[in-house]
């Protein structure tokens, strides 16, 4: 490998007289370091969106921000922080699926705030749930019904505040006559509960969503909704809820409702991409709102980044999902915690290189985290691995470094630069 030097630089803080070592990619002599407009700052990314490279990547670029606005949480080493200190982060890649990842790095396993273990866990509780649905509908006499509870509620109100008394009152409501009398009336087996959250112009809209399986293929659970919806109501106000309507307060639909919002994702996706999806018109799904600090224009005259703020802290060591006991069991689902799937490793995949502190440096500085695994996939699977486009926007990203520099510094590196 050609001669190259070590920058060893603390970007969190102003640049001082630079150490120069040894054996760094960034420098390597090769091709002309392209400076495209790919190397430029990100834009604003929108919550919509249709290519997964560009999904991968915006989930990277709001992970960054989360890190921003949440300093004291995990969510900070989150895929920067190495596992083994004494060894350089890699990149691994997996030839089957033709996808790469860092190795060596710690990841914070918050499915409420970071974006990218989120979508790892979120896929993995939709592959559980699709496994779930699956299973019952091939049993003797199987139904399912989706149960929605929510209840009143105003923007002055604090999200841990609703939290604390949305717990208490469904604990009531599970635990009192009118759901056990529903349960032996309409056969219900087993529940798994979905705690989703949204924020509008009334403010902080936790609910959950309950599948419901069961052996009612009468339909009786339909028949009492009118008479559970009331008994929701009564909950609600014993544990300090504004009670919500007979209309909206309880509703009880098919398994297979054809509504555009599920529609989309399909019944799994409704119980576990709750706070992933897009919010609706008149409401905002958290990761919307953590899409929006980024300019933090206010809406529903609050910054995003202050309410961000306040459903992360909120939501900290709340379950997204919780099952019956022993459902899981029967179906054949190993038992993992968000963290455990956060932190699975691809026994398949092969490492591709080590990745030194300078040139992760500058990734993190640049948020070029994703572009350079891209950048790693790309060049070994054209068969210029070592001197394709990794080499050529290293190089990029180190030029681009330099001209930002005060003058003084960027003549003492360009000098050492011609030296070795």
């Amino acid at each position: 490998m050609p001669n190259s030097v070590n920058l060893t630089v603390n970007f969190t803080k102003p640049l001082k007289k630079p150490h120069f070592g040894k054996g760094v990619s960034a420098l390597s002599k090769g091709s002309p370091a392209s400076k495209s407009g790919a190397l430029g700052k990100l834009t604003k990314s929108q919550s919509t969106l249709e290519n997964k490279g560009f999904q991968r990547l915006h989930s990277f670029v709001l992970q960054d921000q989360s890190a921003k606005l949440l300093p004291q949480e995990r969510v900070c080493n989150c895929l920067k922080r190495r596992i083994d200190k004494n060894k350089n982060r890699t990149v691994m890649f997996n030839e089957a699926r033709e996808k790469t990842n860092w190795g060596n790095l710690q990841r914070c396993g918050s499915v409420w705030s970071c974006p990218v273990c989120a979508k790892q866990i979120t896929e993995e509780r939709r592959f559980e749930m699709g496994q779930l649905i699956k299973y019952w509908e091939q049993q003797e006499n199987s139904d399912i019904k989706l149960m929605t509870l929510t209840f009143s509620h105003s923007k002055d109100e604090p999200l841990k505040v609703l939290l604390r008394k949305l717990k208490n009152a469904i604990t009531m409501f599970f635990g009192g006559r009118q759901f056990k009398d529903l349960s032996k009336l309409c056969k219900i087996q087993y529940k798994v509960r979905s705690l989703e959250v949204t924020y509008g112009s009334n403010g902080w809209h936790p609910h959950f969503h309950i599948l419901l399986l069961t052996k009612d293929t009468d339909d009786l659970a339909y028949s009492y909704r009118d008479r559970l919806a009331k008994y929701w109501m009564h909950c609600c106000e014993s544990k300090g809820l504004k009670s919500p309507s007979m209309k909206h307060g309880l509703d009880i639909r098919d398994g297979s409702y054809a509504e555009e919002y599920v529609a989309k994702w399909g019944l799994d996706y409704e119980m576990t991409k709750g706070h992933v999806k897009r919010g609706r018109k008149e409401s905002l799904s958290p990761f919307d709102l953590l899409q929006l600090s980024i300019e933090d224009q206010e809406v529903f005259e609050k910054l995003p980044s202050k309410l961000w703020q306040e459903f992360a802290l909120s939501m900290k060591g709340a379950r997204q999902l919780v099952w019956s006991r022993g459902l899981k069991k029967l179906v054949g689902i190993g038992e993992k915690s968000d963290e455990e799937i956060a932190n699975e490793t691809d026994e398949e995949s092969i490492t591709l290189r080590e990745v030194d502190q300078i040139t992760f440096d500058l990734l993190i500085k640049y948020q070029k985290r994703h572009d350079f695994l891209e950048w790693q996939k790309r060049d070994f699977l054209n068969g210029c691995y070592g001197s394709g486009e990794t080499e050529q926007n290293l190089i990029a990203l180190f030029e681009r470094y330099i001209a930002e520099l005060p003058d003084e510094q960027s003549e003492f590196i360009h000098a050492c630069k011609s030296l070795v």
